[in-house]
This record gives C-alpha cells, sequence and structure tokens, in this order.
C-alpha cells in the first residue's frame, strides 16, 4: 500500500518559482473585469472572427470564434465506418520528445502535417493560483508523442490553431471539459471536430467509464493514477511523471479506433451511435470560458458561500452566518489579490471553526488553524477585527418582519380543505421575542480595557495590613 502513495516531492514541490510571475499576459483575478479572449486569429473560418461581446452577460465577453464552425461542421466520412485498429508503438522501447521552446514547437508542428488523428491531454495546476494555469500538454500522433512545457510555451501555443481548429482532423480527448476550458482560457485553443471517448463508454454502456478502464480493457495497461495529484510546476519534470503524462495519450488513438469500430457495428437504421457521440462531444466543445463572479450579497455562484453553507451540517446563529459571510468574501478577495486558491488561503475546515468558535483577537484567530495557513498568519489581526464586526452588526440589525409587531399575540391564517370549497381559519399563536438592545462597546477591544483598568484601581487597597503603605 505505502508505493501507491505519491511521494511528497511529487506532490508540493518545494521551492517552484511561481510561474504566473514570467507570464506575458498578465493575470486578472479581478471581479469586474470580464475574460480577455486571446485569439486573434482565426484559422479554418467559415465566418470571420466576431469581436462583439454578448449583452446578456455580466460582465461582457466576446462569444466562442467557432460556434458556427462547430455546429455546421462535416466530418470526414472515415470517421462513419469499420477499420482495422491501427497498433500504437511498443510503450517501453519508445520515447517522448520534449517541446520547450520555439524552434522544437515549429519542429513538431512541421511532423504533425499529414496527420488524420491527434490525441490530445493536459496537466493542470490549481493550488497556488486563483484560476490554475496549464502546465503540461501531451499530443500523439500514430508515430510519435509529444510532450510539450505550457509554461515556457504559454504565449506561443496559438499556433496549434492550425491543427485543433481543421475539421478535417480528429481530436480525441477523454473526459474534455476541463480540458476545453483551460485550452481557451491560457492558449486561445479551440477545438473543431472534438471526439470524446468517455461518451462512448455511456452509448455503449460499459460498467466503467475512466480511462483507466479504457487502457486496461483495450490496451491490458495499468495506469498509475497516483501522479493526477502530483505538482506539474516541477521542472525538470521527473522521469516518472514524464511517463504518466505520456501514457494519457499514447494509447488514446488505437482506443479510438477500438470504440469507433464497436459504435458503428452497433448502430442501426434508427440511429447512428458515432453520431450520438459527436454530438455530445459538440456539446463539450462549445464551452466558453469566463471568470467566476463574486455575489457577496446573494452568494451564488459556483464559488459563492450558499453552495458552501448548503453543506454545513450544523445550524448557525445569526452571527455566526455574519461571520460566516464576513470571511468567505475576505478569502475570496484574499486569494484574488494574492494569485492563490481558496484552499490555499484558508480551508473550508478551518473557515468553519473560526465560525463556530468566533475569536476576536489574533491569538484566537491563529489558535483556530492548525497548521495555520500564512495568509491567516499574516492577516490573524485584521480577520480577529472582521468578526468582531461581522457579530456587532449581527446584534444591531433590525429583526425579521415576523417579530416586529410585538404588540400582536396572535396572527389569523386561512386554509381551504382539500375536500371541499369551505374555509376553515385557525388562530396562531405567535411567539414574542424580546429586543435584547446590545450596546456596541462590548466589541471595543480599547475601550474594555480601559474599564477594566478604572474597576481595578477603584478597588485597589492604599496600604497593607501586613505591610502598611510602604507598598
Amino acid at each position: 500500500m505505502e508505493r501507491d502513495k505519491l511521494e511528497y516531492k511529487f506532490l508540493h514541490a518545494n521551492n517552484v518559482v511561481r510561474p504566473q510571475i514570467h507570464f506575458k499576459d498578465a493575470v486578472d483575478n479581478s471581479n469586474s473585469t470580464p475574460f480577455e479572449r486571446k485569439i486573434k486569429y482565426k484559422p479554418h473560418a467559415l465566418v470571420p472572427l466576431d469581436f462583439t461581446a454578448s449583452v446578456d452577460e455580466t460582465p461582457k465577453s466576446l462569444p466562442h470564434p467557432y460556434v458556427h464552425e462547430i455546429t455546421n461542421i462535416e466530418y470526414p466520412q472515415r470517421m462513419f465506418e469499420t477499420a482495422e485498429p491501427e497498433m500504437y508503438k511498443p510503450y517501453d522501447t519508445t520515447s517522448p520528445t520534449w517541446v520547450d521552446t520555439e524552434e522544437k514547437l515549429l519542429e513538431m508542428m512541421k511532423r504533425l502535417e499529414g496527420a488524420e488523428e491527434l490525441a490530445v491531454d493536459l496537466e493542470h495546476h490549481n493550488y497556488r493560483s486563483f484560476q490554475g494555469f496549464t502546465c503540461l500538454m501531451q499530443l500523439s500522433t500514430r508515430d510519435e508523442d509529444f510532450v510539450i512545457d505550457t509554461l515556457e510555451l504559454r504565449d506561443k501555443l496559438w499556433m496549434l490553431n492550425e491543427y485543433f481548429a481543421d475539421p478535417n482532423i480528429v481530436k480525441v480527448l477523454h473526459g474534455a471539459d476541463s480540458d476545453i476550458i483551460w485550452l481557451q482560457r491560457d492558449f486561445g485553443l479551440y477545438i473543431v471536430n472534438l471526439f470524446d471517448t468517455y461518451f462512448p463508454t455511456k452509448v455503449l454502456e460499459f460498467p466503467h467509464h475512466s480511462l483507466a478502464y479504457l487502457l486496461k480493457k483495450y490496451c491490458n495497461f495499468d495506469a498509475d493514477k497516483k501522479y493526477q495529484l502530483a505538482d506539474w510546476r516541477i521542472r525538470p519534470l521527473p522521469v516518472e511523471m514524464l511517463d504518466y503524462a505520456r501514457s494519457d495519450t499514447h494509447f488514446l488513438l488505437y482506443i479510438y479506433d477500438c470504440l469507433r469500430n464497436e459504435l458503428v457495428n452497433k448502430s442501426t437504421t434508427d440511429g447512428n451511435l458515432v453520431r450520438v457521440c459527436l454530438q455530445r462531444s459538440n456539446e463539450v466543445a462549445l464551452q466558453k470560458y469566463d471568470k467566476d463572479i463574486y455575489d457577496a450579497a446573494n452568494g451564488t455562484g459556483p464559488g459563492g458561500w450558499k453552495h458552501m453553507l448548503s453543506k454545513w451540517k450544523y445550524a448557525m446563529n445569526p452571527q455566526q452566518l455574519a461571520v460566516f459571510k464576513e470571511l468567505h468574501s475576505w478569502r475570496d478577495h484574499t486569494a484574488r489579490e494574492e494569485d492563490e486558491s481558496w484552499r490555499y488561503v484558508l480551508p473550508n475546515h478551518m473557515l468553519f471553526a473560526l465560525v463556530e468558535r468566533m475569536p476576536v483577537d489574533s491569538s484566537g484567530v491563529i489558535g483556530c488553524c492548525n497548521p495555520c495557513p500564512t495568509l491567516v498568519r499574516m492577516n490573524a489581526q485584521v480577520i480577529a477585527y472582521a468578526i468582531q464586526k461581522a457579530k456587532r452588526e449581527a446584534l444591531e440589525a433590525p429583526k425579521e418582519d415576523a417579530f416586529k409587531e410585538e404588540d400582536k399575540s396572535k396572527s389569523e391564517t386561512t386554509t381551504l380543505s382539500t375536500s371541499g370549497s369551505s374555509t376553515t381559519k385557525m388562530q396562531v399563536q405567535s411567539i414574542k421575542r424580546s429586543n435584547t438592545s446590545v450596546d456596541p462597546a462590548l466589541f471595543d477591544l480599547k475601550k474594555v480595557k480601559k474599564l477594566r483598568t478604572e474597576n481595578a484601581a477603584k478597588l485597589e487597597k492604599k496600604s497593607s495590613d501586613l505591610f502598611g503603605s510602604c507598598l
């Protein structure tokens, strides 16, 4: 079992210089500015590149540039015919080509000429980054594997649209939802003619749907998936991680051949299973990247507090709820400012620990978090003040409308019987709740300390029974 665990040096690399510092496209995590689309040149265009922002989105963002080409694609006829699967090259006796310079990229592109299918996969990092970034691209033809250092070539990979947007070249990926988004966001790359091998596993009703299952089923290859959690920013890339990355695309075109044959053989006159999978793949390819907008007031969206609150098992009182919203907002703001992930700034379990205890000093904040995250320790006093402020505002907030009119002890409700049109009137006793006024000064630590000092001075004796007034 010990060997199945990922070594710590691969999971969290030490002394890695943050790659985003050197990106030529500056990182913009702003909550108010839209994502700036990176594509400037559109190969294989059926309609010109559209620079008109959509009016129904907030903030406005430019549309997907290949919507027309994807929805009006004419597939090559070979995709609907059975053929003998073309066997992959031996894995143990071949090695990938490492591409980390523009010269090597141009050389690779020359070797892609004439390819009818390309297998593609990406490795991503999102722990020390707010939006995340792609660290590696694996690309395989029938004859060769390429592993591209996307940290070095981030601003050059737009050139691959010559192949990715070509409708005559099948791009084979597995579970491409995230890959499509990352390709757009980081490189301005768009895929026309996507075949996602995940969908045949659903259409053919396989017992499992992972790439690891397909590798075992068709290639008898056991994928070591522990490296999915690896830190792909590491350079130079360790051999173990390079082998894992390469395996994701090395066998994929052979798997595509096998799946296509099964789909064709099980198709009927009423339903072409290949087209079913292609239609579902197109829906994935039509996804458009937009930045997540933080809604502090309503907590909506994938990163909103409302979704996180729904997972909390225990009830919160009004003060705790106010503290939760305040800390959640602070975490989002800090993550954007520092370009770090939410879980790096303040993991969920630590956020809830702070909500439960609501410490009002820096030592209490640090004591709730073990081990204490760097940004929490640096901002402990700020967090403590935010908790004080949220608690005070929760106490000062007006009560809900249901308890505003305390002089009314009863309210009348009318219900309709299910058996007929007669109505039944019921008297419902409403609960009186006293609105205890709380002095906001209770949360002013300086004032509290001053009052304590004054009280101590009043109680202090001027002389001692034993030593007299010499004290």
